[in-house]
């Protein structure tokens, strides 16, 4: 299950944005038990890098920067299965236990998210074009299990387990587990 409360454990609230990136890096790393060949640690880290070379103001420095960025993010594609998009905000110590399709593409992703394998955040397409494509936004602590489906523009609340094979259709309440398809709420016994 994801652990919401690391951040005020450590003491340190600070966003991925605001942190160095090689502490950023080093957390990554720590996260993912120190694996150097873990896929999970090698998507998140170059996400996170490229977060960074984005922001870059030198044009000589960043353009280089962002082509090696786009081969390893595409190796990492191709090679493990997992895709996510420079688009999606990625929050601090998100774990990705496994590899193999897996397409993240949220508005948001928080801190100390767990997710594995088979699972797929993105839009619903619709007919219309014209609209923008509303996204899901992943809260701190929500823990997904394998080939979870989230779809649309919904919001899985803080803490929130979304049991294996499960499609999310409609917004999830923070600390609630979901199952099925479409996901509803398991009650608690």
């Amino acid at each position: 299950m994801g652990t919401a409360s690391v951040e005020t454990v450590r003491g340190d609230a600070r966003s991925a944005d605001e942190l160095p990136l090689l502490e950023l890096l080093v957390e990554d790393f720590r996260t993912h038990e120190r694996k150097w060949g873990s896929p999970g640690f090698w998507a998140v880290a170059t996400h996170h890098a490229g977060e960074r070379i984005d922001r870059l103001q030198a044009p000589l420095l960043r353009r280089p920067l962002a082509a090696l960025h786009t081969l390893v993010s595409t190796a990492v594609d191709w090679v493990w299965g997992i895709h996510v998009p420079r688009s999606t905000k990625l929050g601090r110590r998100v774990h990705i236990w496994h590899f193999g399709s897996t397409l993240l593409r949220a508005r948001s992703i928080g801190n100390d998210v767990h997710i594995r394998h088979d699972t797929t955040v993105g839009p619903v397409r619709s007919a219309d074009n014209h609209e923008p494509e509303a996204l899901p936004i992943i809260e701190d602590g929500v823990d997904l299990g394998s080939g979870t489906c989230i779809m649309g523009g919904v919001t899985v609340g803080q803490g929130a387990v979304v049991f294996a094979n499960s499609v999310v259709l409609e917004p999830v309440p923070p600390g609630v587990t979901v199952f099925g398809v479409p996901a509803r709420i398991i009650p608690r016994r």
